[in-house]
């Protein structure tokens, strides 16, 4: 069967798609602000904050709007109140942040489908109230909700998907079930519910099938039972698996690890440096891709056409990733992140060029959507390395941390959007220089951290790539360590 796939794999899939679909509302902020051209009278149509600010509201008319934004009906479109657009997506990030990192650490202590359970129901409520809010305090109130079941889904669902699939499929799940579909699924609803509180309303709905496969389908991980010391319970979790796929049942051998909190992994030596280098990594995509994501809602043409050629460049584009990931076995994790790197980097530059020369056609639109694209690949690179260099009992508090750096990242990125209105070239420039400085450090980094094959003396795959995560440990080997090793075993074959 192709890669192995089997009827629980599919469910497995679909409830990561869910995830990844409900983080989606980190980028509603497209619409919740939009706001169309205006005019005083019979003034041409502008977006001159003088011309909105001088004129009585009974005289100031709007274009028709694509959608009626919370912008709109609250009022933040120019003045004091105009940084309420970039706080509506940042106290939701804060929301993201905190949730990473509770929800991450409660994971490894009370298990992935307790703490997924309550996760997915807050996203449910937080969603529907936030479409229900009366008043602006309340509105950020519920986002703030919004943002703590995001982060929890983000790293309880992900780590949870990635320990019951199988390590080939890894790059399956990102490259079938990823943001493209996301993107295309939020502007569907955007575009047929026209209206704020409806597509909260709507989202929050369409997320009671990701419950159901939680609470009914979906069975404790293995891995994390088995890291707990719960035996009997591993043994029929593994056997609900194989009834789902309707396959025979086969005893599963998981490597014995100690468990360990993320304060006992920081300790292990070699460890905290390649936190670092993830640190590193999470910052800098974050907020660059969320500087992006936002700041596409400005983008000349019609809002819903730009954000779908988005979601339906990315779709492909991901499975040709799965295509080069699968049948290229030198494309590593490292290859994925520094070319990516380097593509943003182009395109950066190509829309500075764009931007000096206020050349505003096709151009601008496709270098946009290739850039988004890199930047999405970074993304894919950052999941999987955290993944899979960190040990089944701190994988979810380790990529918790990840996230939690992230989220500071996305936190600083409405700022930078909200600081184009005054140069613009402020998103392009700070990406320009956070994506740089990552594509150094991941470059003398990033090659440092092996997978944890010693013992099967593959001394050649300084990669995490394909790796068991029950093999999985936080030993790091230096590159020099590794090669004297390699030619000592050399040697003595000889």
């Amino acid at each position: 069967m192709w890669y192995d796939i089997n009827r629980f794999h599919i469910l497995a899939f679909f409830t990561w798609q869910f995830a990844n679909y409900f983080a989606g509302q980190n980028i509603f902020g497209i619409y919740s602000n939009h706001v169309p051209k205006w005019k005083c009278g019979d003034s041409e149509l502008t977006k001159d904050c003088n011309v909105y600010l001088s004129c009585p509201k009974n005289n100031l008319t709007f274009d028709e709007p694509a959608f009626s934004s919370a912008a709109i009906e609250f009022d933040w479109i120019c003045g004091s109140s105009a940084f309420y657009q970039s706080f509506f997506s940042q106290v939701q990030f804060v929301g993201h942040l905190i949730g990473t990192l509770l929800f991450g650490t409660l994971s490894d202590r009370f298990g992935r489908k307790p703490i997924g359970i309550v996760v997915i129901s807050n996203g449910i409520w937080s969603t529907f109230a936030s479409g229900l809010a009366p008043n602006v305090p309340l509105l950020f109130v519920f986002r703030f909700f919004v943002g703590l079941s995001i982060g929890g889904m983000l790293v309880v669902l992900c780590a949870w998907i990635m320990e019951v699939i199988l390590p080939r499929q890894r790059m399956v799940v990102r490259g079938f079930f990823n943001w493209g579909w996301t993107r295309i699924a939020l502007t569907a609803i955007c575009y047929f519910t026209r209206e704020w509180r409806l597509a909260s309303f709507t989202t929050s709905v369409s997320l009671i099938p990701a419950l159901l496969l939680v609470v009914f389908v979906i069975p404790e991980s293995p891995v994390w039972l088995h890291s707990k010391g719960y035996k009997e319970r591993m043994i029929e979790s593994e056997i609900r698996i194989s009834n789902i796929a309707g396959i025979p049942y086969t005893p599963v051998e998981h490597k014995t690890v100690q468990p360990k909190c993320l304060i006992d992994t920081l300790k292990t030596k070699g460890v905290f440096k390649k936190l670092l280098v993830l640190w590193s990594m999470w910052f800098s995509v974050a907020m660059c891709s969320g500087a992006i994501d936002l700041n596409s809602g400005t983008l000349a043409g019609d809002l819903y056409l730009n954000q779908v050629l988005f979601g339906i460049l990315l779709v492909p584009s991901k499975m040709l990733l799965l295509f080069v990931d699968t049948y290229f076995t030198d494309f590593k994790r490292r290859t994925l992140h520094q070319g990516s790197l380097i593509g943003v980097l182009i395109c950066v530059s190509m829309l500075t060029v764009f931007t000096v020369s206020k050349y505003q056609v096709s151009a601008v639109l496709i270098t946009y959507l290739i850039g988004t694209a890199f930047i999405e690949y970074t993304w894919d690179a950052c999941y999987l390395c955290a993944i899979e260099l960190m040990e089944t009992p701190t994988r979810a508090s380790a990529t918790g941390s990840c996230s939690l750096v992230a989220r500071f990242g996305m936190i600083l990125a409405p700022v930078l959007t909200h600081a184009n209105m005054w140069w613009p070239y402020s998103v392009n420039a700070t990406v320009f220089v956070l994506v740089a400085s990552n594509l150094i450090i991941s470059y003398f980094f990033l090659v440092s951290f092996f997978s944890n094959s010693r013992r099967k003396n593959t001394f050649s795959q300084p990669e995490s790539k394909g790796v068991n995560l029950d093999n999985v440990c936080d030993e790091v080997i230096p590159m020099d360590d590794v090669n004297k090793e390699a030619n000592g075993n050399k040697t003595a074959s000889h």
